[in-house]
């Protein structure tokens, strides 16, 4: 019964995605009414997750309505197919895709975040109030995988991934017979992009890659058709995929204003924007940033901080262990690029004999021009929309050689790319499919026991269940898979919160020792309305205040919530300074630039005679000035340096579980280690009792502590 659902779940959305593209579009071929009905199922879908409604009985409706245009609109089933000896490298790959795509999700980013998004707007029928790194990236796939996952829980969903990477087989022909090229080089081309692997653990699980390259060619193909609004539907829908798919309404706006056809360029710039701006004006609402969680630098917001940015762009750019010289075998056949496309696009220079053919010069410039967000991220995935093109390159050379060397070449690359050829020259981590898991698909082994074999971190899941409550918050230093758990939970990156989080900890234990200095700046006692400290020098480092007391005579003055706190950079976190807790600080979270300042403009003129800055800052020789607000709305210079203190060492352990208390969060995942960011999950299990944290469990090397009552 489980597996009815399950191929229910994958295949209702897709059935209702061809019904509204034929109801919209009654002329265009069958995979631009998939592609385009797709495109406004996910559109009516966020609509009802804007409005908190995306309830079952919804999705129920939706599916009614959705399909009951094709009681009178016949599908036409005219999409053309492979024939001859590769339609059986179709059927062994399509069983054995099929089969991974039915079994439990267990691909990391799609248990995590893919998933685990669709998993939370189920349960909640709205989009969270939370604001993080994944929930803000656009998620059209997401709108169709939540349909699934009413129906048919995570392998509903990844079934209509699925679906998007069969129909691209017909979709590429669909394309090669417009630019007149024979069914069987295109069925070749198709076979090299179906068989590669990280196609095939992309395309079965509920990542978007495989999606995206499917309406990236629906667009092609809408624009060859001269459909001006699919394609603009179609264009903007890749955005709504993948930040980077925006490159694709650009390159068709520029191929538009290239050939002069200005009315389509209107057509086709008005439905793509009507397709990016749901996801942007939501952006704009929630984190005022309409490109969150990028673009910091212009949208500084108090949800992310530009170093989150910037270190992930690094990381993005550099893959580990990987060099210019290394990049072609590491596509080709390695495992350091997050997935290949197998060994025999080794060859691929002889696809510059396709250079010879008008088709060839266009593929190898799509192939260009679609590689760029490659350039940004070196992943195998980012890719994938040049894969195809590059295919036919491959394919068009090899066929010019000879055509038993075209032939002789897919079946290699095949055979090449199944698990059992596939593990004696890959290393044992490369991420592709690995077995075939049957029973797992069937339901004949349990989804539990499948998961706890294949995701180790499955069993923190368990974890979480039994030791938690439910909406009470964990913080976590390690992924997990969010997709299966019902509790909330804050990632140890993915957020300004987190990143507050984080260097809460790391001030209490990794920099107890770090120099710690309070400035101390003193006056005749005068009536004041507030203070403004700003820096007078750069300085490659940061600054940060810990904390800011203000006197009056040898009486503290105790802040007000009725107190203005700001500055800048990071005015947001300006209260930081005025919270009582020495383990939480403000920080630029960027070198120190002159003009840099924290400001208090308090509730009533109060009268002050000295101030006290709590500061690691000090040991970089950086003058602060601080300035006094008058009765008379002047600022008044009161001290251009002040002297500096040493502070004695303090154990600051209780004091940052304090502040993960104020923030909500009652647990901590940490994994007890010596790499990375484990080092201090190491430091947090070992002194749990000095922190004030219980340990309520485990799971291998990762405890779950818990904020003492």
């Amino acid at each position: 019964m489980d597996l009815l659902w399950i191929i229910a779940g994958g295949l209702t959305p897709l059935a209702v995605a061809y019904s509204l593209g034929r109801l919209f579009f009654r002329e265009a071929p069958d995979v631009l009414a998939l592609a385009t009905g797709a495109v406004i199922e996910s559109l009516v879908i966020f609509c009802l997750l804007a409005a908190g409604i995306a309830t079952p009985m919804m999705f129920v409706l939706l599916g009614g309505a959705g399909l009951l245009p094709l009681l009178w609109l016949r599908p036409r089933v005219s999409a053309p197919m492979p024939g001859g000896p590769v339609l059986l490298v179709f059927g062994v790959y399509g069983v054995f895709y099929l089969v991974h795509a039915l079994a439990p999700e267990i691909q990391p980013d799609a248990a995590s975040y893919h998933l685990g998004l669709v998993s939370e707007y189920a349960r909640t029928g709205g989009f969270p109030d939370r604001v993080g790194f994944f929930e803000m990236l656009p998620q059209g796939m997401e709108m169709l995988f939540l349909f699934a996952f009413t129906i048919g829980k995570h392998s509903g969903a990844k079934l209509v991934h699925f679906g998007f990477l069969l129909a691209t087989v017909p979709l590429m022909l669909e394309l090669g017979r417009r630019v007149k090229l024979r069914d069987s080089l295109t069925a070749a081309a198709a076979a090299l992009y179906f068989c590669a692997p990280v196609v095939g653990v992309s395309g079965t699980s509920g990542y978007n890659d495989a999606a995206l390259v499917f309406f990236t060619l629906a667009a092609l193909l809408a624009l060859i058709d001269r459909c001006a609004a699919a394609a603009g539907l179609l264009a903007g829908f890749c955005y709504a995929i993948k930040m980077n798919g925006l490159l694709v309404p650009a390159l068709a706006a520029l191929y538009l204003v290239s050939t002069r056809r200005w009315r389509t360029l209107i057509t086709v710039s008005a439905a793509a924007a009507a397709v990016i701006a749901p996801w942007m004006i939501r952006n704009t609402l929630a984190a005022g940033n309409p490109i969150a969680p990028l673009g910091n630098a212009l949208f500084p917001t108090q949800y992310f901080h530009l170093t989150m940015e910037q270190s992930l762009a690094n990381d993005w750019r550099h893959y580990e262990g990987v060099d210019a010289r290394s990049i072609p075998w590491e596509l080709a056949a390695g495992s350091k690029l997050q997935g290949s496309f197998g060994a025999v696009f080794l060859l691929l220079p002889l696809g510059l004999l396709a250079l010879r053919e008008r088709v060839g010069r266009w593929s190898w410039l799509a192939a260009g021009l679609l590689a760029i967000p490659w350039l940004s991220n070196q992943g195998a995935r980012f890719l994938m929309p040049s894969l195809p093109f590059l295919s036919l390159t491959l394919a068009t050379g090899l066929e010019r050689l000879a055509r038993p060397a075209l032939w002789g070449c897919v079946a290699l690359h095949a055979a090449l790319c199944l698990p059992p050829a596939a593990s004696r020259y890959e290393s044992a981590d490369a991420w592709r499919l690995r077995g075939f898991p049957w029973q797992a698909a069937l339901r004949l082994e349990s989804e539990h026991d499948y998961l706890s074999r294949e995701v180790w971190e499955y069993q923190l899941t368990d974890l979480l269940r039994e030791k938690t409550r439910p909406g009470e918050a964990t913080f976590a230093l390690l992924g997990i898979p969010n997709a299966y758990i019902d509790r909330p939970i804050v990632d140890w990156w993915q957020s300004a919160l987190a990143d507050r989080v984080m260097d809460t900890l790391k001030l209490a234990s990794f920099y107890a020792n770090t120099p710690f200095y309070d400035l101390r700046a003193e006056w005749p006692a005068a009536m004041f309305k507030g203070f403004r400290f700003r820096l007078t020098t750069a300085h490659p480092g940061e600054w940060d205040l810990n904390e800011i007391h203000l006197y009056s005579g040898p009486d503290r003055i105790y802040s007000s919530p009725q107190w203005q706190l700001g500055g800048w950079p990071n005015p947001w976190e300006a209260p930081m300074t005025f919270d009582d807790n020495l383990a939480s600080r403000w920080r630029t979270w960027t070198p120190m630039r002159p003009g840099m300042f924290v400001e208090v403009l308090l509730d009533r003129p109060q009268r002050v005679s000295c101030v006290t800055l709590s500061s690691h800052s000090p040991v970089y020789g950086t003058p602060v000035e601080v300035y006094g607000l008058g009765l008379d709305g002047a600022w008044k210079l009161l001290s251009a340096d002040p002297p500096k203190t040493l502070r004695p060492r303090e154990d600051l352990r209780r004091a940052a579980i304090r502040y993960l208390k104020r923030n909500g969060i009652r647990h901590i995942l940490a994994p007890a280690s010596t790499s990375g960011v484990w080092q201090l999950g190491k430091v947090l299990v070992e002194e749990h009792r000095e922190w004030g944290l219980e340990d309520s469990g485990e799971r291998g090397p990762v405890h779950l502590l818990s904020v003492a009552q």
